[in-house]
C-alpha cells in the first residue's frame, strides 16, 4: 500500500510555494516518523535550480538528519553556491526514502519556493 506523503512529512522550512525566501535560508524537512538516515542522500533527495532550466544541483548540498527532532537539514557545502535572488528552487523527496523499519514512502513530495 502506498502512503500519502503527508503521512510522512509534517512540516518544511520554507513552506511549499513560499516566495521572498532569503537566499541563506536553512532548508529543513520535519517528518512524522523516524527516517532511515541512509536513504536521505542525493539519489533520493533531488534539488533543482529553476533559474537554469531545472538543472540538478543536489551535489552542492549536504544532508544532516537529527533523529531526535525527526528533521532533515539541507545545507550548502560551499557558501559560494548560495541560491541567487529570484531563483525558483524545487526539492523532490523521492518515494525511495524509508522509515527506520525500512518501509518506503512510495510517493514523492515536491517542495518549491522562490528566493528574494
Amino acid at each position: 500500500m502506498v502512503a500519502n506523503w503527508d503521512e510522512w512529512i509534517k512540516e518544511t522550512n520554507p513552506q511549499p510555494d513560499a516566495t521572498d525566501v532569503p537566499v541563506d535560508t536553512l532548508v529543513s524537512i520535519i517528518f512524522h516518523q523516524d527516517i532511515n538516515r541512509h536513504t536521505l542522500n542525493t539519489r533520493n533527495i533531488l534539488i533543482l535550480d529553476g533559474s537554469h532550466g531545472g538543472t540538478l544541483i543536489s551535489n552542492r548540498f549536504l544532508y544532516r538528519y537529527d533523529s531526535d527532532l525527526k528533521t532533515l537539514f539541507i545545507y550548502l557545502k560551499d557558501d559560494a553556491d548560495r541560491f541567487k535572488p529570484n531563483n525558483k528552487i524545487e526539492i523532490i523527496v523521492t518515494g525511495r526514502i524509508s522509515n527506520y523499519k525500512n518501509v518506503k514512502m512510495g510517493i514523492p513530495f515536491h517542495l518549491i519556493f522562490t528566493t528574494r
